[in-house]
């Protein structure tokens, strides 16, 4: 791609003769010219992929060497070079400290502007990947990256918990993480991790096709801690701003800049969080052991099987608030809902996670068994593991191996029956899903 010049020319006629040579050259081309500091400012911003900016010394009404140190301030990945009159070492010397990468006089011949610019344009473009490198700190395997959705078969099932404790062990075996609240209307990223940030996924809306790596280094917060993390709105009505295409433009944007987006898509399906699980390399369904949530993920996974979002064979669940002591056990749910329950569930263990909600710090999570738990799940589902040595066949329309390795043996669930759930749901030998015909006990999924 060629390189990008702005220009700045105080009349018409300079204008005309920086036009006309470089329609001579092949290797830059002039996007636009501006007759005063102002407008050339207001322009560099407009135009974010300008690599030279090229200031006469006759431009006003502002000072040029003053709209200079302005352009450096506001744009430092700029080459600005000043085309001067004058080639004496007071000029040179006050467009260097301004902040001009150089001096260009205004007779220069077409071979001596293109060696200029060539040079110039070369510093812009290197200190640019820089700057989003640094910034961002961009995958250097150039693999895309995997995008995992967790939502929630109903509230309080702790599907945002799961989700910034995935994440934990990922970022700790050096994968480039991104975690996403897209629970758009409820999500509070902040509250768990104890963050302020006033930019959220909205910006992202507002900035339309084009999310630039400056756009995303801008939005995003880094966490110390290791992922970094794109907000929900502030406010629940900005929510309605982020519609299926925009979800998509930005969950593509950020899986070729990241290792693993981890996207915390909440309890309540809208049309951003159906793209990011249709789109998704895997997709996490949070269930606690009880009828109420084990019915919410039924009810989940069919409406995305109905309207084609993701097959339920291809949804992987993960049992919370796991215990012995409980009536419904995870081999039950493994026959029931279709889905392939992950081997790890959660324990029950209040307390442990309190030190880390509280004081919105996951690390001060301590309890050995929740983070074997938790990194245990995340080995599972291959969050640890960089994108291009991932399972193959992972993703919407595949069909994934098993977690255990082998489809659920045939026989007795390993739980008792309760309120007619067993002969409501595991009848006639065939998972029940809520929408086929069968026998419904009270009590049970059907209806």
């Amino acid at each position: 791609m060629n390189f990008r010049v702005l220009a700045g020319m105080p009349t018409s006629e300079t204008e005309m003769v920086l036009s006309a040579r470089f329609d001579e050259l092949s290797t830059a081309d002039l996007v636009a010219s501006r007759g005063s500091t102002a407008t050339l400012i207001e322009a560099a911003g407009e135009f974010p992929e300008i690599d030279v900016v090229l200031i006469h010394q006759d431009l006003g009404p502002a000072p040029v060497f003053d709209a200079i140190r302005d352009l450096s301030h506001r744009h430092p990945q700029l080459a600005v070079l000043l085309v001067s009159t004058t080639m004496d070492s007071d000029t040179f010397t006050a467009a260097m400290e301004a902040g001009a990468r150089g001096v260009l006089p205004a007779d220069s011949g077409i071979a001596e502007l293109e060696t200029r610019v060539t040079k110039a344009a070369e510093w812009s473009r290197t200190l640019r990947r820089h700057l989003e490198s640094a910034s961002l700190e961009l995958p250097v395997s150039g693999v895309r990256g995997r995008v995992v959705t967790v939502s929630g078969a109903k509230g309080g099932v702790g599907t945002t918990t799961c989700a910034v404790q995935l994440a934990g062990p990922a970022a700790a075996e050096g994968r480039v993480v991104c975690l996403v609240d897209l629970d758009l209307q409820t999500g509070d990223l902040p509250a768990f991790l104890n963050l302020r940030h006033r930019r959220s996924i909205s910006d992202l809306v507002e900035a339309g096709d084009e999310i630039t790596p400056g756009m995303l280094s801008e939005t995003l917060y880094v966490d110390p801690r290791g992922p970094h993390v794109l907000l929900a709105p502030e406010h629940g009505e900005r929510g309605e701003d982020v519609s299926a295409r925009a979800a998509r433009r930005v969950l593509t944007a950020l899986r070729s800049r990241y290792e693993l987006v981890l996207v915390d898509c909440g309890s309540t399906m809208n049309e951003a969080t159906a793209m990011a699980v249709e789109m998704a390399d895997r997709s996490v369904v949070t269930v606690t052991p009880d009828v109420p949530a084990t019915r919410g993920a039924q009810r989940l996974t069919a409406l995305w099987e109905r309207l084609q979002i993701r097959a339920q064979s291809d949804v992987f669940t993960l049992v919370t608030r796991h215990s012995r002591k409980n009536e419904i056990q995870p081999d039950f749910l493994r026959q029931l809902l279709g889905t392939q329950v992950l081997r790890t569930p959660i324990p029950a263990s209040y307390r442990a996670l309190e030190p880390g909600e509280n004081n919105g710090d996951p690390t001060k999570v301590t309890d050995e068994g929740l983070r074997k738990a938790f990194s245990r799940a995340a080995s599972e589902l291959e969050l640890s593991t960089p994108p291009e040595a991932a399972q193959a066949g992972a993703g919407k329309g595949s069909a994934p191996t098993p977690p255990d390795g082998a489809p659920a043996a045939a026989g007795s669930p390993s739980t008792r029956d309760v309120s007619g759930f067993l002969d409501a749901s595991v009848g006639g030998g065939r998972p029940g899903n809520g929408r086929g015909p069968g026998t419904h006990g009270t009590g049970g999924f059907g209806g």
